[in-house]
């Protein structure tokens, strides 16, 4: 399989914490006494409450109504009795209300035989409005609410759609894993996602871990008509970002082509629940690891299970000294367990104390490391240095808005000067200074 002639520039390839290999099973995690349920968990305003302590909830019923175009639908994910509606913050710092639901009373469609609906007939308008229902946002970490991306205006072309089937970050295997147990389904949604753009050019893309699959994947295309093509990138942190893997298929320089549609498989595979199934996105794969876990798995996860729990699902120790939810490049530190999955909950790795402890930070030694491995083209040390003076707008000028926080200028970093985190510290300085 040949690889496609624009191939990622810069980049690393950093060990994995991970020992979960591509083509284990994924695991039913067991269903959560309690669910905490947030009301935001997509890009945009949070979702407004429909619900009060004391009331009875179904399975799958929505909970929170989508507020604003880049907001959507929350649902319940266990049936049972509303117990609290709270204030909430997110390990990210935002806040919003969330839900606490208490297990109890009959599944509605977990353990039932599924029932698949034809929608090769269905209008474009009554596709999207299944896809808008079904909460469903990216779940590759953007956590936009999908309908708007599928939702191109009439008449404009769309070059590319891409189906993305490289994990974002190293340790985590989720797409991997589907790739591997829902092929169908995702082709299947890619089918779904190429009926409502119509785009001149439809490609799933894999990773060279993955390259094995590709005779498959040609085959269920063909199977169900489609017109696609299997490309195969290297898996090399951050080919999986979707600028990238877009850029990589389509040539040109990242972000320079408006009329490209980057879908994550798992994200195709909860188009299909919603428009094939009718189910609401209330579970998502993710990866459990680290080196303090002895059954690290890929585990679907109803969200708002509670993240101490999944990690004692799979062999949590006492030598945890930290936690991460999401992955080691672009995860946050998190001080509870109490913490709930959301839609956006990638990952979460339980490391040791050696790989907790934050080296010392020494002066940068100007050798030029973090220029190499920046995939966007950028200068991570010199816009540090404006950021660190208080030039956020000078920085600004300089790229600093093309920063994606990946983390490789960090990791090579010799002088262990966190220059992600400082990049995205401008970038939140500069954007309050134009509000003001």
């Amino acid at each position: 399989m040949m690889y496609p002639t624009k191939l990622l520039k810069g980049g690393i390839d950093p060990p994995s914490v991970t020992t979960v290999p591509p083509g284990s099973a994924i695991v039913n995690a067991a269903l959560p006494s309690r669910a905490l349920i947030p009301l935001l968990q997509h890009a945009g305003a949070p979702a407004r409450c429909l619900v009060k302590p004391g009331d009875l909830v179904r399975e799958g019923m929505i909970i929170g109504r989508a507020e604003g175009l880049r907001s959507a639908h929350v649902h319940a994910s266990i049936p049972g009795v509303v117990r609290e509606v709270r204030p909430f913050t997110l390990p990210t710092g935002e806040s919003c209300e969330a839900v606490t639901i208490e297990l109890g009373g009959s599944f509605e469609t977990s353990g039932k035989p599924t029932v698949r609906r034809a929608w090769d007939g269905l209008h474009r308008a009554d596709l999207l409005q299944k896809i808008r229902a079904a909460g469903v946002v990216g779940l590759g970490g953007e956590s936009l609410p999908t309908h708007l991306k599928l939702a191109a205006d009439a008449g404009r072309a769309v070059s590319l759609l891409a189906a993305n089937g490289l994990d974002c970050e190293p340790s985590l295997s989720v797409d991997a894993a589907l790739l591997r147990q829902k092929p169908a389904e995702i082709v299947e949604g890619l089918r779904i996602c190429q009926s409502l753009l119509s785009p001149r050019r439809t490609v799933l893309a894999l990773g060279d871990h993955s390259e094995e699959l590709v005779g498959e994947f040609e085959r269920l295309i063909d199977r169900c008509g489609m017109t696609a093509e299997v490309l195969v990138l290297p898996a090399r942190y951050p080919q999986g970002h979707e600028q990238l893997v877009a850029s990589a298929i389509s040539g040109t320089p990242p972000g320079a082509d408006p009329t490209v549609t980057v879908l994550n498989v798992a994200t195709l595979l909860a188009v299909f629940d919603a428009v094939v199934l009718e189910r609401p996105l209330i579970e998502r794969v993710m990866t459990v690891t680290g080196s303090t876990l002895s059954r690290p798995q890929n585990l679907k996860v109803r969200l708002g299970a509670r993240v101490g729990d999944l990690l004692e699902e799979c062999g949590g120790q006492p030598a945890t000294q930290k936690v991460v939810m999401g992955g080691p490049m672009r995860g946050v530190s998190v001080q509870s367990l109490d913490l709930p999955v959301t839609k956006g909950t990638l990952g979460i790795l339980a490391l040791g104390a050696s790989e907790a402890r934050a080296p010392a930070e020494l002066p940068c030694i100007r050798c030029g490391a973090c220029i190499e491995a920046c995939p966007w083209g950028l200068a991570p040390t010199r816009l540090f240095k404006l950021v660190r003076i208080g030039k956020a707008t000078a920085a600004f000028r300089e790229g600093l808005s093309r920063c994606t926080e990946c983390g490789c200028c960090s990791y090579v970093c010799p002088s262990r000067i966190p220059l992600s985190s400082i990049l995205g510290q401008g970038k939140l300085r500069h954007s309050r200074e134009a509000t003001r």
